[in-house]
């Protein structure tokens, strides 16, 4: 039984926004050549907890194309794991940037034949890059940021109901991606900071992209408590195998600095 395949909508526009806004805000700050000046390494990340809710389509050869969704209100019921780790060191105007994601859901939709389809997915990403600081100072910083991003995706669609009940196929694939993007972070006061970024490439997939905001906290000297929304999407397809996903949502963790 084939199931039908309608595309995700380009998030193109919306990273023109968040490119255009950091651009915006960074023509009033200071040049790089105030930025950063610490000649000494320094360290800071931690983990986190993401809400992330699923929208998008998977698909094999043996099963064809279904679409999958699952909302921030049933994260509950259809996420089993979904944790991050970013971290940054950094010295004077340069950083090193590392990004790592994992997300296991199960997810049950209904079918316009009244049966049901279940889409378990484990999937798995981490970016490797590097920034340079291109505007700012001790409070306020602009980054150009590039890297490498790797995705492996493991799902497995199964028929509940109807004459196909049943029928299932499971498919894996590994893919990476160039990236390029701004980043950019503002201290609002000793305690308080904002930070941002904004990432778009492609390469072995047809498009690849990462927002992000965050607030963050000090609550002690060198570890912050930190609050924001994250949304990634990526559109893979090859042989047969489609993840054409967009994840979005909360996310709370903590970070340190050494």
């Amino acid at each position: 039984m084939r199931l039908s395949h309608t595309s995700l909508r380009r998030k193109h526009v919306h990273l023109a926004l968040l490119f255009g806004a950091l651009a915006s805000a960074a023509g009033g700050l200071p040049t790089a050549a105030n930025a950063a000046d610490n000649d000494e390494w320094q360290f800071n990340g931690g983990p986190y907890l993401w809400g992330a809710g699923i929208r998008g389509h998977v698909g094999h050869k043996s099963t064809g194309t279904a679409s999958v969704k699952s909302d921030f209100s049933n994260i509950a019921r259809t996420v089993d794991m979904s944790l991050m780790f970013m971290g940054e060191a950094r010295r004077g105007p340069y950083s090193v940037l590392a990004d790592l994601m994992y997300i296991d859901t199960d997810t049950r939709n209904r079918l316009p034949t009244g049966s049901k389809l279940e889409v378990e997915g484990k999937t798995a990403s981490g970016f490797l890059g590097g920034g340079y600081t291109v505007l700012g100072d001790d409070d306020y910083r602009v980054d150009v940021a590039g890297g490498v991003r790797v995705w492996y995706s493991s799902t497995t669609l199964t028929l509940h109901g109807g004459q196909a009940s049943g029928h299932s196929g499971s498919d894996n694939a590994t893919w990476a991606d160039a990236m390029v993007g701004l980043r950019g972070r503002y201290a609002v006061n000793e305690r308080f900071w904002l930070s941002s970024w904004g990432m778009v490439g492609a390469g072995q997939s047809r498009e690849d992209w990462d927002l992000a905001a965050l607030a963050g906290w000090e609550f002690t000297p060198g570890f912050s408590a930190v609050a924001g929304y994250r949304a990634m999407g990526v559109n893979y397809r090859n042989d047969g195998f489609v993840y054409d996903i967009v994840q979005k949502g909360p996310l709370l963790g903590i970070s340190g600095r050494f």
